[in-house]
This record gives structure tokens, sequence and C-alpha cells, in this order.
């Protein structure tokens, strides 16, 4: 078994993913006394330990990847402040010497994080769409976008090459314990992955806003200052035309040999706001658009193949709470079955919503497009890691095919961020994965990456969660597990106490022991 660790050293370094040795050989549950099954340390017998049981058996949801968003912000950022951009894009999309980053979400249009504001229409009003142009995108955000795929099909290609010959190279051996070393354990995770999952990455494309002439409050903001309580809606007049952009958009990403796996109509559609672009909708208002003008108008366009994926918004605002947007959009037979299923953000109510939307409607899909860190929650290091590695295990015990966080990379102000700074007088306090440095172009890794990474990097596109329950004498570890394409279990377990944790990690009749370090985020890999 290899067990890979991320937690700070007394002196607040990053101790990175490291890999620890398992003590002792894995020992069988019920062929082996007390005295037997004690490990070489001494500590315990494996068999009095408190246990997590992995049921490899139990068959949940599939992963379809993991990743966040290049926004504009990051984009300039990687083009104009970073020293070493190859080395960035290595970090986060080689699954053999990064993490493994699958699946983006990328905002179709200007977000709160971009250096500007932009648009892809030159005229207005412009129904026809004929001046429908991505220069903005195509200039500032494809360039980054090429070379994350690059990197992430040449990692694949060299992990596979090379697990193929370790593989050649071992056979007429006989078993033996895996204690290889981790970047070993991720070639194995892409070696038996089919073709279609090994094409790059994956895309989530979700605009913040409609053109503005298309909405009731004729602003790309959701509120303007001087009619605060008219709310930017689309008008219906222009549903036609807002599906067709969206689907050119899609068009656009599709030709320059980007995946497209799902689309939402808008982002957070209960929180149109006076700050950065925003757009309401309502669930009969999305039901009718996604039945009557989506669906039907990627079709026409021989996209039908994507995944429309409704809400886009958190567990539970005040307006829609505990899931209430999607259980009336899905009262809609004609949008029911036009959606793949619904997208949430962590940053209201519970992730056991996304549960009892499962329970309902178990043929429609579930994944998590965006859940950020920041000054205003906790902040970096050991606190971050601890808040957000539990909250990514919550959110797949809950049935998320994928989880995305926000953006890849900001600045050391949380920036750029123009809207925040035009509007708001102040920087958005968010953190990217990585912070650059303006002044010498260092990158530093957050707690975000490190927690992304113990998923991305172990967990390819294709795994599927599977059954883990934990003994109740653990109250301050989480976990979830995994079984691979390659037929390897991973386990990812949080231990959120300020003392060691000794647990035995039990599957298919076999006892492994193992020592989770305080406050630490562990991932555990074994062949079966």
């Amino acid at each position: 078994m290899v067990v890979t660790q991320a937690r700070d050293d007394d002196s607040g370094l990053l101790h990175c993913m490291e890999e620890v040795e398992v003590p002792g050989e894995a020992a069988p549950v019920s062929e082996r006394s007390s005295a037997e099954s004690t490990t070489a340390t001494a500590w315990a017998p494996v068999d009095s330990l408190p246990r997590i049981v992995v049921d490899a058996a139990n068959l949940r949801q599939r992963i379809d990847g993991f990743g966040a968003s290049i926004t504009e912000a990051t984009a300039d950022l990687w083009a104009h402040a970073v020293a070493e951009p190859d080395q960035m894009i290595r970090d986060l999309f080689d699954p053999v010497e990064g993490i493994g980053l699958s699946m983006l979400r990328q905002p179709i249009g200007p977000s709160d994080h971009v250096t500007r504001p932009y648009s892809f229409v030159r005229r207005w009003p412009d129904r026809r769409l004929r001046s429908l142009q991505f220069g903005p995108e195509e200039q500032r955000i494809l360039p980054m976008l090429k070379a994350a795929q690059a990197a992430s099909l040449r990692g694949m290609e060299r992990g596979v090459e090379q697990e193929n010959g370790r593989q050649n190279a071992r056979q007429g051996a006989g078993p033996t314990v895996v204690r290889t070393a981790i970047r070993t354990a991720a070639r194995a995770a892409t070696r038996d992955a089919a073709p279609q999952q090994r094409q790059g990455l994956r895309i989530i494309a979700s605009p913040w806003s409609a053109p503005w002439w298309m909405k009731t409050n004729l602003s790309v903001l959701g509120r303007r200052w001087a009619w605060p309580h008219r709310v930017g809606r689309l008008r219906r007049s222009y549903y036609d035309a807002y599906a067709r952009y969206l689907a050119a958009f899609v068009r656009l990403y599709r030709d320059r040999g980007l995946d497209v796996f799902g689309l939402t109509p808008v982002n957070e559609p209960d929180n149109a706001q006076a700050i950065w672009p925003s757009m309401a909708m309502s669930p009969e208002e999305q039901a009718v658009f996604i039945a009557d003008y989506l669906a039907p108008r990627l079709r026409a366009e021989g996209l039908g193949e994507i995944n429309i994926m409704c809400w886009d918004h958190n567990y539970s605002t005040g307006r829609y709470p505990d899931g209430a947007f999607v259980k009336r959009l899905y009262a809609h037979d004609d949008a029911l079955r036009a959606v793949a299923g619904s997208a949430w953000h962590y940053y209201g109510g519970a992730s056991s919503t996304m549960s009892r939307i499962h329970e309902c409607w178990p043929s429609k899909g579930i994944w998590v497009t965006e859940a950020s860190g920041g000054d205003w929650g906790p902040r970096n290091w050991e606190a971050a890691l601890l808040r957000m590695s539990s909250r990514v295990i919550a959110m797949l015990r809950n049935w998320a095919q994928c989880v995305v966080l926000w953006n890849v990379a900001l600045d050391t102000s949380g920036g750029p961020d123009y809207y925040y700074l035009r509007h708001d007088r102040q920087h958005s306090q968010n953190r990217g994965l990585l912070t650059v440095d303006r002044a010498n172009g260092a990158v530093t890794k957050n707690a975000d990456y490190y927690v992304i990474g113990h998923f991305g990097r172990f967990v390819p596109v294709g795994s599927q969660c599977v059954g883990s329950a934990a003994s109740r004498d653990m109250p301050d570890v989480q976990h979830v597990a995994f079984l691979t394409p390659s037929n390897h279990l991973v386990l990812v377990v949080n231990n959120g106490d300020a003392a060691p944790c000794r647990i035995a990690v039990q599957a298919e009749g076999e006892l492994w022991p193992v020592e989770l370090p305080p406050r630490s985020l562990s991932t555990l890999v074994w062949e079966r």
C-alpha cells in the first residue's frame, strides 16, 4: 500500500504529498490471532485498532474529473506574471509530475475575475449574432487552455509507457506488496483507462450573464446601482439568441480540440447583484429555456451529447432552500428529459441536499462546479486544508461526480478582480489553487492545490466511488473510497484531530495498519 500525506511540519512548511511507508504486511481479517496481527511497530494489535472498511462491491457514482477554472484573471497571470509558466502547467495538469487536473469549468464571457470587461458581440442589439466573435477568448484564455490540454495528454502517454515497462520487467515475479513511488501509483491509475477517458481535459462551460442588451436591466451586472430593485433577467424575446450564443461558444471550444463535457445556462441564478456580471433565472424560466431553446439548439448544431446541467448554485439559498430550484425545474417533464442533471456550489446549505436529490432522481447526474477558498474563510494553511478536504469528501459521499474548485491562480491580493475594485472598492479576498507574486513571478501552492491533488492525481476519470464506513470511535476522521479503471482501490482520509490517529483499513478480507498524522490529509492506494 502506498500512503501519501499532505500536512504542515512544525515550521509551517508543507510536507508536499510525501510518501510514507506502511509498517508491516497486510493481515487477513479472520485467519490470524491478534498477537500474530501485531505490526512491527508494536503499538497495538491491528485487530484492535479502529477501522475504516472499504466495500469495493458497493459501486456508487462514476467520477468525471477534478479541477478548477482558468478564468481570464488566471490566464493573464500565467501569460504575463509567472516566472516559469511551463512548470506551472506541469504542476497542475501533468498526471505524473503534477496533480493531474482533469476537469475545468470555464466562464462564457467575463466572470468576476477579469482584468477588464470584454464582450463577444460587437453590435447591439444583434439578435442574429452577426457580430459575434470570440477574439478575447482566443487571445487571452485559449493559449493557457491549450497548454494545459497538451500537458495532460503528454503526461498520460508518458505514464502509460512507463507503467507498461515496469509491468514487463516484473513479469514472472511473485505477488508483492505495493510499495512503489507516488508517481508510479499515478501512472498505474491511467494504465488501463479506456481510450475515450484519455483525451485530456474535460470542460464545463458556464456564463455569468447574457450580453447586456438581452437582459431586462440592460446591464451585464445583475443589478445596477441606479436601479437597485430592477433585477437583470433574460428577456423572453432573446431566449433563442441566447441559446445560439451558448452553442457558438461550445462550438469554438470543440473546433479547438477541447472536450466540452457540460453546459449550464447561467452561474448562480439566485445571486443577481451589483458587483460583478450575473443574471437571475427562476426554475420555470430555466425549464422553458432548456427544454424549448437550449437543448434543441445543441441538437441542431450536432452537440446533443453535451450534458446540460441546471441550477449551478448553492445547496441552499434564501429563495430556494435545500435544492428547491432543482425540484421545481424537475417538475417540468420536458426540462427533466432535457437535462443530464444538476450542478452545485458549496457556499450555502449542506451537501446532503445532493443525496436527497439523488434519492428522488437517481438517473440524473450531480456535479459540484464551484468551491473556493479565501480570506473570508479559513486561511492558509492547516485550517484551510482541513476545511476544504472535509467539504470535498462530503461532496463525494453525497453523489458528486466531479469536484471543481474556483480560480486556478490569483495574485497576492486575490486578483485580478476588476469588478470587485470597481464596484466594491476592495479586492476579492478569494484564494486560488496557486498564488502568484507579481513582484518576482514566484508561484505558491496553497492548501486547495493539495486538497484537489489528493483526488485528481490518484482518482482518474472513469473511477467509481465505492462504499466505506468507519468505526464510531474516530469522529474526527472523514473518508471516501474509489475503485479506479486500473483496478486500484484509493482511500482519501482526513484526520481533523490534534493527535495522530492509528487506524486499520479493511478491504476484501485484509487489514492494513496506518498512522494518520495530526490534522492531515492522506491518500492510500493499493492493488486489488
